[in-house]
């Protein structure tokens, strides 16, 4: 039986011929009838998936048609080499990295392969993945040796030089200041563009230490390492709310980012398309300041204003009605009946933290939730992300899979994933949640491109023992003085009631600042297109030069990447020809590489 380096080697020599010769026949035929390609920033200016033979070799018909796709060798880096891996406990497969380029590119892909049954011996693709890495003399910029002038300038005066050069011509205006502000910036920093961040709150990681006290991540810590900058071994594996905060100060500080605090938008910026520019009017700390930068890109993520059912009668409760955002901790309503409207992690969280103050807890459950357990995550999550595995080679994988992929996976997984938390969901039916499974059976993981659910990490055992009571299936339709009625009908006595109803998408929110006419021509953000790509994140937002970046760690820590790339092509010119890969060669320009921006 031959081993995986003998099986990549042999099907990407025939992929190779495939893209050098612009067979698009022979490209869609080296793939499974129900295979993937995904392709980000080398056949298109945008993300695309497809699957199966006739959309494959449509997309490549139009793709190849003057591409020039040059040097298609394995990447033999560690943790890249050919490897089996495993898809069902019945079906293994072999993976392994590769690079190309095209005349202005370099270029990187991953492809996943199976045995192709009606032809013993042969190897068809399941994925495959291709991306740009860096654009020829515009590359990425490195480490840099820390020492400057022939070690006759300061640390000191080299940081006031740069931020001076940034401050009074920045190209990149980057609208937030949490994880995805922070990592967006470091990368676009790295990029070689000058790089503002403006943060409304006082210090950076204010919107994680105004969150409630005992809020923990949900994730492993190798999901939510920062760009850069791995967490020390001794780190804890579910990050606690301050030390996020800590660490994103501190980060930003560590990789030198220029962090304007307490600024906002004062009102609507504005677009010239003859320059190219925005017009900017803020105010910084009590002054006013215009800047005019070509691109703007807003990181407050996918989550706007907090969502507050509108429910008669507010006026006549005379306790406590509040939105989670708005939760200090659960001291004060100790011995105190609080209903917690939602049944997501917020409220699974904010219920544990009443009870644990002595609070009488009922949980408001509309509608079913997808509840998994903090351990069943743990697991699933480390070994997409495994502890001693490079971040960036687990991240370079995971965007290799298509989410669509993805979900099918999950959906064959299903049963074995419910088969793990059998008891704890059993448990949670017979004390009156009402359960489901993520979208069309695919659990917790995918339901995140949707909506929220519930990752237990000890609401579930106060829930089956009665510590919380579940009132499921119902809407709070009105306040009394002292109760709140239900829409069928009943009736609870409480003396507090806290919303954990998430919140609007940040298209509306930020309409508020950029008016309404500029934002409904952008694309909707967040949520799955036709072909399972990310809507209106990192990529083409309707609005020549504003972008949105959202999602969780992974998505900004990887996907800034092609997102200065395409503001760097963009900004070459490079976005009127068709694609990266047909670009005609020996195109030059005078913009500096990223190393060059940084003194290296």
């Amino acid at each position: 039986m031959s081993e995986p380096p003998e099986i990549a080697s042999a099907w990407l020599a025939w992929f190779s011929e495939a893209l050098t010769s612009r067979n698009a026949k022979l490209a869609s035929k080296l793939f499974l009838p129900n295979g993937w390609f995904r392709d980000v920033l080398i056949f298109d200016w945008d993300n695309r998936s497809l699957q199966g033979h006739a959309k494959i070799e449509s997309y490549f018909s139009s793709a190849l048609s003057g591409a020039n796709i040059q040097n298609v060798v394995l990447d033999e880096r560690a943790g890249l080499t050919p490897s089996y891996f495993v898809v069902t406990p019945d079906l293994s497969g072999v993976e392994a990295a590769f690079k190309f380029d095209t005349p202005i590119a370099y270029g990187r892909g991953y492809i996943r392969l199976l045995p192709d049954h009606s032809q013993p011996g042969e190897w068809r693709a399941l994925a495959v993945y291709m991306t740009a890495d860096n654009l020829k003399g515009h590359e990425e910029a490195g480490n840099e040796t820390g020492v400057y002038d022939g070690h006759t300038l300061s640390w000191t005066d080299i940081k006031a030089e740069r931020r001076g050069e940034v401050e009074a011509d920045p190209q990149v205006v980057v609208v937030g200041a949490g994880q995805t502000g922070v990592q967006v910036a470091a990368r676009f920093k790295q990029m070689g563009f000058r790089t503002i961040i403006i943060e409304r709150n006082k210090r950076v990681g204010d919107n994680w230490r105004k969150r409630y006290p005992t809020l923990s991540l949900h994730t492993p810590r190798t999901h939510h390492n920062l760009l850069y900058a791995p967490f020390p071994s001794n780190w804890p594996t579910f990050t606690p709310r301050d030390k996020v905060a800590f660490w994103l100060e501190q980060y930003a500080e560590a990789q030198d980012l220029i962090v304007w605090t307490s600024t906002e938008i004062l009102h609507a910026p504005t677009y010239d398309q003859t320059t190219g520019r925005w017009t900017m009017d803020l105010d910084k700390n009590g002054t006013k300041v215009t800047l005019h930068p070509a691109h703007i890109i807003l990181a407050t993520g996918t989550l706007g204003d907090p969502f507050v059912p509108q429910v008669e009668g507010t006026d006549k409760f005379i306790g406590d009605h509040l939105h989670a955002v708005q939760y200090a901790g659960g001291a004060r309503y100790a011995g105190k009946r609080v209903a917690v409207i939602g049944a997501g992690n917020t409220s699974a969280d904010i219920c544990q933290d009443l009870c644990h103050h002595g609070a009488d807890v009922t949980m408001v459950q509309r509608s079913d939730t997808c509840v998994v357990s903090a351990a069943l995550v743990a697991k699933q999550l480390s070994e997409i992300w495994p502890e001693g595995v490079p971040t960036e080679i687990s991240d370079f994988k995971t965007a290799a899979m298509p989410l669509g992929l993805l979900k099918q996976l999950l959906q064959a997984a299903s049963e074995q994933s419910q088969a793990f938390d059998k008891q704890m969901h059993d448990d949670l039916r017979k004390s009156g949640l009402r359960l489901n499974y993520g979208p069309e059976n695919s659990g917790q993981l995918f339901l995140v491109f949707q909506r929220g659910g519930g990752i237990d990490v000890g609401a579930a055992k106060l829930i089956t023992t009665g510590k919380v009571k579940v009132r499921s299936g119902v809407e709070v339709q009105r306040f009394n003085e002292k109760s709140i009625n239900f829409n069928d009908g009943s009736e609870l006595e409480v003396d507090a009631v806290i919303f954990a109803t998430g919140y609007y998408n940040i298209r509306p929110t930020v309409r508020k600042v950029f008016g309404a006419e500029m934002i409904d021509r952008t694309s909707q953000v967040w949520g799955l297109d036709e072909e399972g790509e990310l809507k209106g994140c990192y990529r083409p937002s309707g609005l020549p030069g504003l972008w949105f970046a959202a999602g969780d760690f992974f998505n900004s820590r990887y996907m800034s990447k092609q997102l200065a790339l395409l503001i760097r092509a963009i900004d070459l010119g490079y976005t009127n020809y068709p694609n990266l890969a047909s670009i005609p060669p020996g195109m030059t320009s005078e913009l500096p590489s990223g190393a060059e921006m940084n003194g290296v």
